[in-house]
């Protein structure tokens, strides 16, 4: 996060970053050759009743198993490999199922980045997982994400509550949930059409 000189800069820096998070969306799913398409992708942000906490709900398809899919979004050492470049992360510990990691979400200026360490415990077999905040800058940051079987595609489910714990510009959160949401959607698929790609040898 760059600090710009003078309020000219800040000025067309709103307008840019509203153009850009507004044709985001359209861009995820743009693509040439093979492609595992995107499906009934819906998300929402909606008040919980609890002072500054927020409900962040996505779904998704994907014409992919349900180990393949898992195989992707619970793969936590690699995830900064693949992920959009704002959204980093880093496993700090871990074992099997449960481990500690950072993810920081890299705002534009002026806004702060926002940091969270994780304790997430997932089940791949069952392909699901679940995280609560142990640290960071923000004060929630817990959630589940789950993987079902459904014949010809899997269904992806996200539950995620979040208290930021300092005013951003309705504006700005509509529109930043918005470009996030297919910006990662995008990541998974482009991950799953390379392993599709280039499948692991027995």
């Amino acid at each position: 996060m760059q600090m710009p000189n003078g309020k000219s800069r800040w000025i067309s820096l709103i307008f840019f970053l509203s153009y850009l998070l507004l044709i985001q969306p359209a861009a995820a799913e743009k693509g040439s050759g093979k492609e595992v398409t995107l499906k009934n992708i819906t998300y929402s942000l909606e008040d919980t009743g609890e002072k500054g906490v927020k409900k962040y709900t996505m779904e998704a398809d994907f014409p992919a198993t349900k180990d393949k899919v898992c195989g992707v979004i619970c793969d936590y050492y690699h995830l900064n490999t693949f992920m959009p470049k704002d959204i980093r992360s880093k496993v700090i510990t871990g074992t099997s199922n449960r481990l500690t990691m950072e993810v920081t979400m890299d705002l534009p200026w002026p806004f702060e980045d926002v940091r969270s360490t994780l304790l997430v415990e997932f089940d791949k077999k069952n392909a699901s997982a679940r995280w609560k905040l142990v640290g960071g800058n923000i004060k929630r940051n817990d959630g589940t994400i789950e993987i079902i079987d459904r014949g010809d595609y899997s269904h992806v489910k996200q539950v995620t509550y979040l208290n930021i714990g300092r005013y951003y510009p309705g504006w700005f959160i509509k529109m930043y949930t918005r470009t996030q949401t297919y910006k990662i959607m995008r990541a998974i698929r482009e991950r799953l059409e390379a392993e599709e790609r280039s499948p692991a040898l027995p």
